[in-house]
């Protein structure tokens, strides 16, 4: 009787299959742990405040066994009228992820925003970001040998009343799919809300505060939060919290001269209160430079 009933299990197999596809991989950019340092690539409608010219470096590895997994980030933002209620911005990025000595995901865009006062202190700016994104594999055997290009972009916009920034952005808005060796890899549309605030303790301390939250259709959501406590706009310590991911702490000091600054931070990423091990963390070195 088993016989039997094996015998017509395989029989069905053969003569009544189905077709099937290898379910594809979604690719979403990696978050710094200070991501209030990178808005260019939370929303493409930020725009600095008061900065007529900004270029921003962040750099960001793992430590240990995972030291050969990296990422790294580099804008140049140009705010035009920046003096006048209504301005608008030019900003080009280029981000890559590297995931070990063999796979690149580098990226590249130009963004475009334009801001204008609906009342003496509220604003509203809205922005685009178009570009092209790659996945590269380049292992030594030429037979696992493979990149692919799809274009890629983004939309938001950003509410801005005081100290108080409100925005939501869409981004990877075309679900492009690309195919570098042999599965199917996808950029998955996802969304990033966010809201920043600065609250003013006395004439030389402020403290400024943040949340973020990253909707991923196929992972579990970022919910990052942050507070820095600043002194006279110089130096300023405190840390960010990823939601069961990982704890952030960053120091920072902001030393202007004249009408330029240059802004150096270092930021360590534990995976404290996670269900990470211990060799899972990071550090970052974010500089930058603004003209006023």
């Amino acid at each position: 009787m088993n016989l039997i009933r094996i015998t017509c299990i395989g029989l069905f197999a053969i003569f009544f299959y189905l077709p099937v596809s290898g379910q594809s991989t979604d690719v979403y950019p990696d978050l710094f742990g200070a991501y209030f340092n990178n808005m260019a690539l939370v929303s493409p409608a930020y725009i600095p405040k008061e900065v007529k010219m900004n270029l921003n470096l962040s750099y960001k590895t793992r430590t240990g066994a995972l030291n050969k997994i990296s990422t790294f980030n580099f804008a140049f933002t140009r705010v035009f009228n920046y003096t006048k209620p209504n301005s608008h911005m030019l900003r080009l990025y280029f981000y890559n992820e590297k995931d070990g000595p063999y796979i690149h995901k580098p990226r590249a865009y130009a963004n475009y925003a334009y801001k204008i006062a609906l009342t003496e202190k509220l604003f509203v700016s809205t922005g685009i970001a178009l570009g092209i994104a790659q996945t590269a594999f380049t292992a030594p055997s030429s037979t696992a040998n493979g990149n692919s290009l799809s274009p890629d972009g983004s939309l938001g916009i950003t509410f801005t009343y005081k100290k108080l920034d409100v925005g939501f952005a869409a981004c990877q808005m075309f679900n492009s799919v690309v195919n570098p060796v042999v599965a199917p890899i996808t950029y998955k549309r996802y969304f990033n809300t966010y809201v920043n605030y600065t609250f003013k303790l006395s004439p030389f301390l402020n403290l400024k505060s943040g949340f973020l939250w990253r909707s991923l259709p196929t992972y579990q959501d970022d919910i990052c939060m942050f507070g820095m406590l600043d002194y006279k706009d110089l130096i300023s310590f405190g840390g960010s919290y990823d939601y069961a991911k990982s704890l952030s702490f960053v120091v920072s000091t902001n030393l202007r001269v004249g009408k330029e600054s240059l802004l150096l931070s270092f930021v360590y990423n534990t995976p404290f209160f996670t269900k990470l091990p211990t060799w899972t963390d990071s550090y970052e070195l974010n500089g930058g430079y603004n003209f006023y």
